[in-house]
């Protein structure tokens, strides 16, 4: 839409709708020798998710841009008003009025404060000409940080209509080609095919490890809004890490031994027969079974297992007894005379395959208990 409007001014970084925010709240700017090694960055407060995201951001060709990391969630109620205490400390004013939170109380006051450990995440993304440089707050080990199977990268937009809400679309799955890390551990930088101007960049490094402990990172995706593509120079192919643990390896087949074929009649089997068992009934899939169903499709920003929000509770839908290939329905089109309590009607999520649709379904029939 920007090349449609050129006025349209672009958001500096996009917080993925249901995944780091529905509703959200105050920004403050971290003061320096605060909250270690993040002095200087933002954060973003969410009412509906009651969550707290954290925002590094740069200027690429005179804009602003940069990546939206999960920072803290758990709160007691929606996240609305940050304010920092003079010991440094951030009080966090809660509230649920109007439209729900993910927090089990209707209002909270709590305090976070930092505890002078530095916790093992990605720092900072930047933008490069080639993919992106990931500095973290820790040393890498370095054989998790040169194996591609450590990084994952996808790209996705929203669509810019007048009905509220948008799914991801125009989603792609990145090829990573190569890795550089630093001397020193601290910055990895990746080569990543087909980077799109305007894109949202999700980078998930749930392979890395710490140096030290061999921790994995608290928080390992990230979400770079791409306004700009830098200039400069690309990794050549003699610079970087190629190694990658997932590509399976070609062992020779092993030969097997073929029986000779016999002449003659087969003997005739003895006794009685054993009638056929049952098939066995399909298990319901747990809710960390289908939570990165819920995240990924964002039904989780409208949605809670037993509370209200913006939607109904996932339990009173059970209650309903739609069958999972309805559920599947209601999801393309949404039937909002269903649920004359809620003033936001659900937007349709043709996004959702029909196989995650009946997952979650089995999921969600298997709450009416």
């Amino acid at each position: 839409m920007k090349k449609v409007f050129p006025e349209l001014r672009l958001p500096s970084v996009w917080l993925p709708y249901g995944i780091l925010g529905i509703s959200s709240a105050e920004p403050v700017k971290i003061p320096a020798n605060t909250f270690g090694p993040f002095a200087g960055q933002i954060l973003v407060g969410d009412q509906g998710m009651s969550i707290i995201s954290r925002i590094f951001m740069e200027t690429v060709k005179g804009e602003e841009q940069g990546a939206a990391f999960l920072f803290r969630k758990g709160f007691r109620s929606g996240v609305l008003r940050l304010e920092w205490g003079t010991d440094g400390s951030l009080f966090v004013g809660e509230t649920n009025r109007g439209w729900g939170s993910a927090g089990d109380a209707n209002e909270g006051l709590e305090r976070l404060v930092y505890n002078n450990k530095t916790p093992f995440e990605m720092k900072a993304v930047r933008a490069m000409p080639d993919g992106f440089e990931v500095e973290f707050t820790m040393p890498v080990d370095r054989k998790s940080a040169e194996d591609l199977a450590s990084y994952n990268a996808e790209s996705f937009i929203y669509k810019y209509h007048p009905v509220y809400g948008s799914p991801p679309v125009n989603t792609e799955k990145l090829k990573i080609s190569g890795v550089k890390v630093s001397a020193d551990g601290l910055k990895a930088r990746i080569i990543v095919q087909n980077l799109r101007q305007y894109y949202i960049h999700t980078l998930t490094l749930d392979g890395i490890r710490s140096q030290d402990g061999f921790y994995s990172l608290i928080h390992p995706v990230a979400y770079y809004t791409l306004n700009q593509i830098p200039d400069g120079n690309k990794l050549s192919a003699n610079e970087v890490s190629t190694k990658n643990s997932a590509t399976p390896v070609n062992t020779p087949a092993k030969k097997t031994a073929v029986p000779k074929a016999t002449t003659g009649k087969a003997p005739e089997a003895k006794g009685t027969s054993t009638p056929a068992k049952p098939a066995a009934t399909a298990k319901a899939p747990t809710f960390k079974e289908v939570e990165g169903l819920l995240t990924k499709n964002t039904c989780l920003a409208c949605h809670n297992q037993t509370k209200r929000q913006i939607g109904p509770p996932f339990v009173e839908i059970a209650k309903r007894k739609y069958s999972p290939e309805k559920i599947f329905q209601l999801i393309h089109n949404p039937q909002p005379q269903n649920w004359p309590g809620y003033s936001t009607e659900m937007p349709p999520m043709p996004q959702v395959t029909k196989a995650e649709a009946l997952k979650i379904a089995a999921w969600i029939n298997s709450l009416n208990k």
